[in-house]
């Protein structure tokens, strides 16, 4: 009887160690292709999260120049050079400094040139970014990574409305698209470059930021009511200008928690 047992004990071992090898095999290599799967999707999101990166931090690398400034109250890069029109003047040879300082006003508006040429240089570089050019290879991504550039005209709040095209809002609109005009004649045509929209806008009496004359300083400064309309009249004058905002606009690159919550569930 022991010999008997024990002769049929070994072929029994063998099958038993043969599917548990099976098994650990068939473990493996399911486990290994989850593996690998996991890896392409968190390649995936590296390479997305990489490509936003580099759109903000090229972005914010023109708020280092004298001609641009992150405002984080309104979340914005703004012009920061003061540009201030004469009252019901939308032409750039038009400026305040004009009537003043012709050198000067000629220093601004070479300042302005300089400012159109740099946003035009920003968008440029993003296309020749390394870690973007594998992105940038397919029309499905191309759209994906723009940057929007909106040029606003303002005005100030001292009255003029003659009728519905002369205007405060029509004056701000104008502003902004013969600046648009002023760019292009010196070859600054930022809606010719593909990765860029361009918008030309007027806020009219609107729009942010904006100086707002403290009237209560003002009040105590003037001695009276004449010298009070013109100190007011002074402060906000300095809305008759434009605002040039840069965003950057991210498509279809999604880093999004649901994303990733996904990419979680599906791992388990």
């Amino acid at each position: 009887m022991n010999k008997r047992n024990n002769g049929s004990f070994w072929p029994s071992y063998v099958d038993i160690m043969t599917t548990l090898f099976a098994i650990m095999l068939v473990l493996f290599v399911v486990s290994y292709s989850r593996f690998k799967n996991k890896e392409k999707q968190l390649k995936s999101l590296v390479d997305e999260y990489e490509n936003i990166i580099t759109v903000y931090s090229t972005v914010g690398s023109i708020d280092s120049t004298a001609y641009f400034g992150y405002n984080g109250e309104y979340l914005k890069h703004l012009f920061t050079v003061d540009v201030e029109y004469q009252q019901k003047e939308y032409r750039i040879d038009k400026l305040k400094l004009d009537d003043i300082d012709k050198i000067a006003a000629d220093n601004k508006r070479d300042s302005i040139i300089e400012a159109g040429k740099l946003i035009k240089e920003t968008i440029l570089k993003l296309e020749e970014t390394k870690s973007l050019k594998a992105a940038l290879k397919t029309d499905s991504t191309h759209n994906n990574i723009k940057f929007l550039v909106v040029i606003e005209g303002q005005s100030s709040k001292i009255s003029f409305n003659v009728d519905d095209w002369r205007n405060n809002y029509t004056l701000s609109y104008l502003r902004a698209s013969f600046l648009n005009e002023f760019w292009k004649q010196n070859n600054i045509d930022l809606a010719s470059i593909p990765k860029c929209e361009l918008i030309i806008s007027g806020s009219g009496e609107g729009g942010v930021p904006r100086v707002v004359p403290n009237e209560k300083e003002l009040k105590n400064i003037a001695t009276d009511e004449k010298e009070f309309v013109k100190l007011w009249s002074e402060e906000e004058g300095k809305n008759q200008r434009f605002l040039i905002h840069i965003v950057p606009v991210i498509g279809n690159i999604d880093v999004t928690k649901e994303k990733i919550d996904a990419y979680k569930r599906n791992s388990y």
